[in-house]
């Protein structure tokens, strides 16, 4: 469940290429946003009988300074049998704003017990070459990422570039560090465009009005672990995530499938933050 976050930031070859020119056409606002998690459905193979939680995304940066962001998920689950679990998921990182370098760190506590540590550094010297990266921890070690695998940031402004030009299909390789040195196809489908219109429940905030006043997409992304050995039969995808994608960026009503059991969470604070400008 740790690839929520980059999941939602929701982007290499592409089926649709805008080019490089195109994507500093669109941008991200700064702003923090606050989700309510809640268990959509389960099946018995999950072993989860419940699960809610709250769910904090913090982005600021531009494209000339580069893009932070901040992470928070606590949950609780409650399995079938044994006890109830508070999962704590904490991420920082920072992407460069030409895509072509990534920084980030990753720490997983189970019961305020800290389970598992990740850090690591990627970095492309320039496109269409191999990236190099190197994991601090939880093993120091090295390793490349193809030329065209992108980051989650710049994935995120191509599918604004493409919703924008009325496009309805992406295909992209994204690389997130959630998931150590894995790479992943996300396949994405882009909605009609929806017109600026109120917002279907009360957000506690006083900048939520912002978000009534620009365009949304609706969005599915299906993300395929990628393998060295060649895929048999019909290959299902590792996670899916579907959301509301607003003009500047912010996400809402999102589902969030991972086989066995899906989560639901709905946008419930939204705070503009302040945004760093290109001079």
């Amino acid at each position: 469940m740790k690839k929520t976050f980059f999941a939602i930031l929701a982007v290499l070859p592409m089926a649709m290429d805008f080019g490089q020119g195109a994507v500093a056409q669109a941008t991200i606002v700064a702003h923090r946003a606050i989700y309510d998690l809640t268990l959509a459905n389960t099946t018995s193979r999950s072993g989860i009988s419940g699960a809610d939680g709250r769910m904090v995304i913090e982005l600021t940066g531009s494209t000339c300074e580069g893009w932070s962001v901040s992470f928070r998920r606590v949950m609780e689950l409650r399995p079938d049998e044994g006890n109830v679990k508070l999962l704590d998921t904490q991420i920082a990182s920072w992407e460069s704003g030409d895509g072509l370098s990534m920084r980030m760190t990753q720490k997983e506590f189970v019961d305020n017990t800290l389970e598992s540590d990740t850090k690591l550094k990627v970095e492309f010297a320039k496109r269409g070459e191999t990236g190099h990266g190197h994991t601090d921890l939880p093993t120091p070690g090295d390793f490349d990422l193809d030329p065209g695998t992108v980051f989650p940031i710049e994935h995120q402004l191509r599918l604004m570039t493409a919703a924008e030009a009325n496009g309805t299909r992406d295909v992209s390789f994204v690389f997130d560090g959630s998931s150590g040195t894995k790479v992943f196809k996300a396949i994405t489908f882009i909605g009609k465009r929806k017109e600026p219109s109120p917002l279907p429940a009360k957000i506690d905030s006083n900048d939520a009005g912002e978000l009534a006043k620009v365009p949304s997409w609706p969005v599915s992304i299906s993300f395929f672990e990628i393998k060295d050995e060649e895929p048999t039969g019909e290959e299902l995808p590792s996670y899916q995530v579907s959301f509301n994608l607003y003009e500047n960026g912010v996400a809402e009503n999102l589902m969030m499938d991972y086989g066995d059991f899906a989560m639901v969470g709905k946008l419930s604070g939204f705070e503009l933050l302040k945004q760093s400008s290109c001079s």
